[in-house]
């Protein structure tokens, strides 16, 4: 039980620092100092710091999936105010924050993505587990007659989500919501009928 508590202790620790820093900048040894985990314990749970990143990604894409269904499952508002007080909120939490972290997926995607099949996978898995949540808000949406049916809903998802990823890439760069709010205002123009 205690093994078990300590690597959540080091992955909560760690996603939380790659989330802000990125993967070649944050090192094993910071992870486990931050934690206040003894040097050599990392590979007690971990074989290395791709597989380190992994369980972060997986354990950071079980708890996002977690906070998209209490935005987008909550039916006392319509699916499309859900959808825009779900990407409202990314949008303040990132102003919030200092622009300074964003998702981690996002982070190690386009930081190891193109370099690491095991990381690459895991963050497109989790991924697209996210877009089949969102797809259900959109379906629901459709079937009301509140957005568009020309495109499938998981396209609309897809369109939704990786264009929120390419604004919070410049948001991060010019520490600024302005690409976010036009995100915001262009994408919801796009979807609505």
């Amino acid at each position: 039980m205690g093994y078990k508590h300590q690597a959540e202790d080091i992955i909560n620790t760690g996603m939380e620092l790659i989330r802000t820093k990125g993967y070649h900048n944050v090192g094993i040894n910071e992870i486990l100092k931050a934690s206040n985990i003894p040097k050599g314990s990392f590979y007690n749970f971990f074989e290395s710091k791709e597989d380190f990143a992994r369980k972060a990604l997986d354990s950071y894409g079980s708890s996002s999936l977690e906070m998209i269904k209490s935005f987008l499952r909550n039916h006392e508002l319509s699916p499309l105010e859900r959808l825009k007080s779900f990407y409202g909120y990314l949008i303040d939490a990132n102003e919030q924050e200092g622009y300074i972290g964003g998702c981690l997926i996002n982070t190690i995607s386009m930081e190891v993505g193109g370099i690491s099949s095991v990381l690459a996978g895991s963050a497109d898995q989790n991924f697209n587990i996210w877009l089949d949540e969102i797809a259900i808000c959109i379906k629901e949406g459709q079937d009301k007659g509140e957005i568009r049916t020309d495109y499938p809903p998981k396209e609309l998802a897809e369109y939704m989500h990786v264009g929120t990823y390419g604004a919070f890439s410049r948001m991060k760069l010019t520490k600024n919501r302005l690409y976010l709010d036009n995100w915001f205002e262009m994408t919801f123009n796009f979807i609505e009928t």
